[in-house]
């Protein structure tokens, strides 16, 4: 449910029919945006079982998956899978982390990787791990639906999906996930990231971006500049690939940086290193400059790929196994709750305007 404003567009009316305006301007808007100095314990998670509240939180994954299909809604093996054996391999990644007292868990998996909603709703109740999911299109996999919208159309898609529920469910999205190419951003692509910063601007959400190399990265905060969206509310996700230089940057100018890939002993696609030292140098190096606050950590598992033979080598529970003792080692164990808890919480927090 969108806050509306005075300035309110043909957009927002349109999110709005049937909707009493009267009981919305009561409700007023949330607070959280800008700093957050005084911890994370109120902010508001939009969770596919509902809203929760920071408080509730014990532990934090910042980037994995339960499902992901690169088959491409085009294809007619796309979801074409065992579900129970997808939704048992869900609830028992998901057992395994809540026996390390992992309660939440950001789920990368957006439109045309094979989002399920239902599945991550059972997932939860199962297990009582809190599952954020998100909107936002994968590259180029659009579903037939989605082809031919303009820019604004898809905007309006993701708006409907943060503010009133997905694939026609009253499951709401956290936030908005979007991707390049490896070798750059396409057109369309860069149509998707547009629609995202509008959609972003109108419900108040975070935007994260799956883009390793820092020049491509750029590009995209250029475009989504260009549409007024501010970089407090930015995650560059896959950052380890690209120099600390460029890691300091982009938090200098509000972002957060996320390093992936925790846990695994090789990196094929992108190339960035993987191993512990590595991972610890570039978290230290943003630390050191001042920005504890925008670093995030993750290890991007997947209990279930389809096509099997995309299955890659990640272990989500390695992070609470073995690397948070050795960040603890590293900065101290208050900044390694701020970059595993608390940073995770404040990045996914629901959108400032949505209620």
């Amino acid at each position: 449910m969108l806050i509306p404003d005075p300035m309110s567009t043909s957009r927002r009316n349109f999110l709005k029919t049937g909707l009493a305006a009267g009981a919305l301007m009561a409700a007023g808007p949330l607070k959280y945006s800008g700093a957050l100095a005084s911890g994370v314990d109120d902010i508001v998670l939009e969770t596919v079982t509902g809203p929760v509240m920071g408080s509730t939180i014990k532990k934090a994954l910042a980037h994995e998956h339960f499902y992901a299909d690169f088959h491409g809604p085009s294809d007619a093996n796309y979801m074409n899978v065992d579900w129970q054996a997808v939704t048992g391999a869900s609830v028992t990644m998901a057992e395994e982390l809540a026996a390390q007292d992992v309660n939440l868990f950001i789920d990368w998996t957006n439109i045309g990787i094979g989002r399920n909603v239902m599945m991550l709703r059972h997932v939860a109740r199962q297990t009582g791990v809190n599952i954020v999911s998100s909107t936002g299109i994968y590259k180029g996999l659009v579903p037939p639906a989605l082809a031919d919208l303009p820019v604004n159309g898809i905007a309006d898609h993701f708006i409907r999906e943060l503010t009133m529920g997905i694939d026609g469910t009253a499951i709401r999205a956290g936030w908005i996930k979007i991707s390049t190419t490896e070798t750059g951003t396409t057109e369309q692509e860069s149509d998707f990231h547009r629609a995202a910063a509008i959609a972003a601007n109108e419900t108040g959400c975070t935007i994260t971006l799956h883009s390793p190399q820092a020049p491509t990265a750029w590009s995209v905060v250029s475009v989504l500049q260009s549409e007024g969206f501010k970089l407090d509310r930015f995650v560059w996700g896959h950052a380890q690939p690209s120099a600390s230089d460029e890691h300091l940057k982009m938090v200098d100018e509000g972002a957060m940086v996320q390093f992936d890939a925790i846990s695994a002993n090789s990196d094929p696609f992108f190339n960035g290193p993987t191993d512990d030292e590595s991972m610890l140098d570039r978290i230290e190096s943003v630390v050191k400059a001042g920005h504890s606050d925008r670093v995030l950590v993750s290890a991007d598992a997947a209990a279930y790929i389809h096509p099997p033979a995309w299955q890659y080598d990640r272990d989500n529970g390695y992070v609470y196994r073995y690397f948070e003792a050795k960040l603890a080692t590293r900065l101290g164990e208050e900044i390694t709750n701020r970059i595993l808890r608390d940073n995770v919480i404040s990045a996914f927090r629901r959108g400032d305007h949505v209620v």
